[in-house]
């Protein structure tokens, strides 16, 4: 240690020219050599010494080492930065964004030594005989990412797994195939170790084009909080806290009791009991806590009551309400087009599946539809259970045969779905699990090809806003296809869970028509606890009255977005723009894409001066295409006067040349515009009006402008002119810009016309 000391300020002296280490450096290296002697000396070294050695230690000591080294003033975040460059040989996902380069470091390295694409044997930094490169970078995994096979998975020793337990919020499976058994064994306890046992309150399931139903079943059923004991491997945990009341297990708590039958049980049977399995179905719908009307007619059982809406219409028409008083779904579409099904096709398993892809009307209709009657819920009718009980496929109470004996433990509170098609089976199994998981905080499901089975999720949703305890606070749904009407689905949510705070639903293409509903359709949104609605709707015409109304009941709304929205006229957007003016006060952030602005000038300028908005997005939504000298000064004019805007985004919307020169008067001087971020990428700006807008803004001096976005503008027309305007904006702010080539783009774009 004396000898470090003493040599360190002769260090610049004795190196010479041809690059021969200095004593310093010498005597740094025999240290860090002998970090297990010397390793409490070296935590007491002066800052001064420390700094010198920190870049010679591995990463295990380099880790070991922060606190001491943050006590003397050091950072370490340099040398872990340098060892992302050098050995991850990536540039991380938003790369001026990461806060801890250790962190970032070893949580990366973890996942690499488990996947085995990192050899530790091949680089000094990494290799250290002392320590477990697994056990040693645990402790910063906060974010679990499983893939393929599931490689690496047996590899967690129950060291790894105790500090996996402590540091893992996140679990994400990504790319999942299925494994061997062993592999299975693995993944199971680890499932439980780091949910039931740890800290994992997160659940991410990403691009399973094509599930292992049987390991996809098992991944959920752990993340609900089920578990049954291994004989072949006992868990300690377990063994130390054993359960005082055996009264939690799943048979003896009657979980799915009124559900659908057995997927197990549908898997196994021959194609005859399958189809029957199908219809069954419609029978996991029945528990929902709508206002049911069992039918008196001696001729007519309880189950054809509910298998058969449309018969169940005919012959009693008159006692059909679509408004029932006590509904949690007060919703229907009976008045509407409904493809009749039969009692005969009804008989035949294959021709009700067949009519299930086709005509999803019935099941939608039986659904959102609410007879007259108070408290004559089926599964309160004793002929309801009989007839249940008379059916085979009922009498298993679990339907996934991974719950046989489980009993509960903790669960996670937010569930993602991503990208994971879901069969009828596995959908039920989910709907199973969704009915009773009262932790669950956040539901996300994009892009699972439900179809129909949409019904199925509403309903078990419906149920679980039933069970005392229920915080489900967030729920997001995208898909391909909606099969209801948008807003008539949010409804149905909001009226099962009015508690919500976000709400998304989003839908590409368009299977049914969102005209005027027939008169017994109709309803009103009621007061509500929405911060967040995001809806990006199919291509058909909205109902204006529906949207307005569910604006108007949302007074707690703090961001809003909608996406391709159809308006049947511009009048009808006009009232839009002016609810949000005068009823959504609490609104701070504003997204309205691929919708049609045009004519809507007058009320947008009201809104942006009558509003405390800080985040407004308006992108593609043709806002200046007809736009003259007077709207474009009336809009600035608007923003000049509001000092809460602090993003804009007007991308897509034809600005051009003269509106980005008018743009710039929103930093004059005797402006009160703060708006820090301005995007105005594909608006058809070419190079001079560019550099008159530079010029403008460099007159006015300092401005509030940080970030500017001129991507996809028409810049290649001239490239002399557009350097000069961009050299001139960077010194003002930070200016993000693209080689875009205008001219090949409209080419690619005629060519598709």
């Amino acid at each position: 240690m004396l000898v470090i000391r003493g040599t360190q300020a002769m260090e610049k002296a004795v190196e010479d020219a041809r690059g021969t280490p200095t004593l310093f450096k010498l005597c740094a290296r025999a240290v860090t050599a002998n970090m297990d002697r010397l390793e409490q000396d070296v935590w007491d070294l002066p800052a001064v010494i420390l700094q010198g050695i920190l870049p010679l230690l591995n990463i295990y000591y380099l880790e070991r080492i922060e606190q001491a080294a943050v006590k003397k003033g050091l950072s370490t975040q340099s040398i872990w930065c340098k060892h992302w460059n050098d050995i991850m040989k990536s540039k991380p996902p938003r790369f001026g964004t990461v806060t801890c380069w250790r962190k970032k470091f070893l949580e990366a390295f973890f996942h690499n030594v488990l996947r085995g694409i990192l050899d530790v044997s091949s680089d000094r930094r990494l290799n250290d005989k002392r320590f477990s490169p697994l056990v040693h970078s645990s402790r910063h995994v906060s974010e679990l990412t499983i893939s393929n096979k599931q490689h690496g998975v047996s590899q967690l020793t129950p060291a790894v797994l105790e500090c996996l337990s402590k540091s893992v919020e996140t679990l994400k499976f990504l790319h999942l195939r299925s494994s061997d058994p062993a592999t299975l064994n693995s993944l199971k306890l680890l499932l439980h170790r780091l949910i039931h046992h740890g800290q994992v309150n997160k659940l991410s399931l990403l691009s399973w084009p094509a599930p292992d139903n049987s390991l996809l079943e098992m991944i959920l059923c752990i993340s609900a909080g089920f578990w049954q004991e291994h004989k072949d491997y006992p868990c300690v945990f377990c063994s130390k806290n054993p359960r005082k009341n055996t009264s939690n297990t799943v048979h003896e708590a009657k979980f799915g009791a009124d559900l659908a039958p057995s997927v197990s049980s549908v898997h196994s049977r021959d194609s005859v009991e399958g189809e029957v399995g199908s219809q069954s179905a419609l029978l996991s719908l029945q528990p929902l806590n709508i206002s049911q009307n069992v039918s008196t007619d001696p001729y007519i059982t309880n189950s054809e009551v509910a298998l058969d809406p449309v018969t169940r219409r005919s012959q009693g028409a008159e006692s059909r309400n679509v408004m029932g008083p006590n509904s949690k779904l007060p919703l229907a579409a009976s008045g509407g087009k409904v493809a009749s099904t039969s009692r005969k096709n009804l008989k035949s398993g294959s021709d009700f599946q067949g009519s299930l892809k086709s005509d999803p009307d019935d099941l939608y209709d039986f659904i959102f539809s609410v007879p007259k009657g108070e408290g004559n819920d089926l599964d309160k009718n004793p002929g309801y259970k009989d007839s249940v009980k008379r059916k085979p496929l009922e009498e298993k109470i679990i339907g996934m045969p991974f719950l046989e004996g489980a009993y509960r433990c903790r669960s996670v509170k937010a569930l993602n779905l991503h990208n994971i098609p879901l069969t009828m089976n596995s959908c039920r199994s989910l709907c199973q699990l969704l009915r009773s998981w009262v932790s669950l905080e956040r539901l996300t499901m994009a892009y699972n090809d439900l179809g129909v089975n949409i019904f199925l999720v509403v309903e078990a949703l419906s149920a679980l806003s039933r069970c005392p305890g229920c915080r489900l606070s967030v729920f997001s749904m995208s898909d391909f296809t909606a099969y209801v009407p948008t807003l008539h689905l949010a409804h149905t949510i909001l009226t099962t869970f009015p508690s919500l705070q976000l709400l998304s639903l989003s839908f590409d293409l368009e299977n049914h028509s969102e005209n005027e509903p027939p008169v017994d359709c109709q309803f009103e949104f009621k007061e509500n606890l929405l911060k967040q609605l995001e809806i990006r709707f199919p291509q058909d015409p909205l109902h204006s009255e529906r949207l307005i109304s569910i604006l108007e009941a949302s007074t707690s709304l703090t961001e809003l977005s909608l996406d391709n929205a159809t308006f049947p006229s511009q009048d009808v957007l006009r009232r839009v723009l002016r609810a949000l003016t005068e009823r959504n006060t609490s609104l701070r952030r504003l997204n309205l894409h691929d919708m049609k602005l045009t004519d809507t000038h007058g009320e947008l300028v009201h809104l942006l001066k009558n509003s405390s908005l800080e985040e407004v997005k308006l992108s593609f939504c043709r806002l200046f295409e007809r736009g003259t000298e007077e709207f474009f000064t009336q809009f600035v004019a608007a923003l000049k006067k509001n000092p809460f805007l602090k993003v804009l985004n007007i991308c897509g919307n034809r600005l051009g040349n003269d509106g980005l020169i008018i743009m710039a008067d929103m930093y004059a001087p005797d402006s009160l515009s703060s708006i820090r971020y301005l995007d105005i990428s594909s608006n058809c700006i070419k190079p001079d009006g560019l550099l008159q807008f530079a010029k403008k803004m460099k007159r006015f001096g300092k401005t509030t402008l940080r970030h500017l976005c001129i991507s996809q503008n028409l810049l290649d027309r001239d490239p002399m002119m557009a350097r000069e305007a961009l050299q001139s904006l960077e010194g003002m702010c930070c200016v993000v810009s693209d080689a875009w080539e205008s001219t090949q783009s409209f080419a690619d774009h005629i060519s598709v016309m």
